[in-house]
């Protein structure tokens, strides 16, 4: 098999897109932060950050991992009330069908890491009205 010159952009190539979503019961940034800094140090160190406020963070990342995983990464700290203000946290592995609105950062990131949406069967699709 050749090498690709321009690096491995094969989103198949042994890893998986997966959508990160945490909160935080209050005003936290360092909470979110130190998830940000988790993951890009122990789970991808190109994730991209969707959304980040003091209240939750979204990240976009690209992993051989599995959710649990992710999870244990995210959540590692040194001092044990760092995670004192988290909520919640929901990790979806991204499938091969999703939409986003066009020209968002979401929309490239999907497109490039896992491929363009499925399209409407033609039966479905919406005909013009007369």
């Amino acid at each position: 098999m050749t090498e690709n010159p321009f690096g491995d952009t094969s989103p198949r190539a042994g890893k998986r897109g997966y959508l990160l979503l945490m909160s935080a019961g209050k005003d936290n940034a360092k909470l979110t932060q130190t998830v940000l800094k988790n993951v890009q140090s122990a789970v991808d160190e190109n994730a991209s950050v969707l959304w980040i406020d003091s209240k939750g963070i979204g990240i976009f990342v690209s992993t051989e991992l599995v959710a649990a995983e992710i999870w244990t990464e995210a959540m590692k700290s040194q001092i044990r009330t760092d995670f004192q203000d988290f909520r919640d946290m929901l990790i979806v592995e991204i499938g091969a069908d999703w939409m986003a609105r066009k020209d968002a950062r979401t929309e490239h990131w999907l497109t490039t890491h896992v491929g363009k949406p499925r399209e409407i069967p033609y039966e479905r699709r919406r005909r013009p009205q007369y």
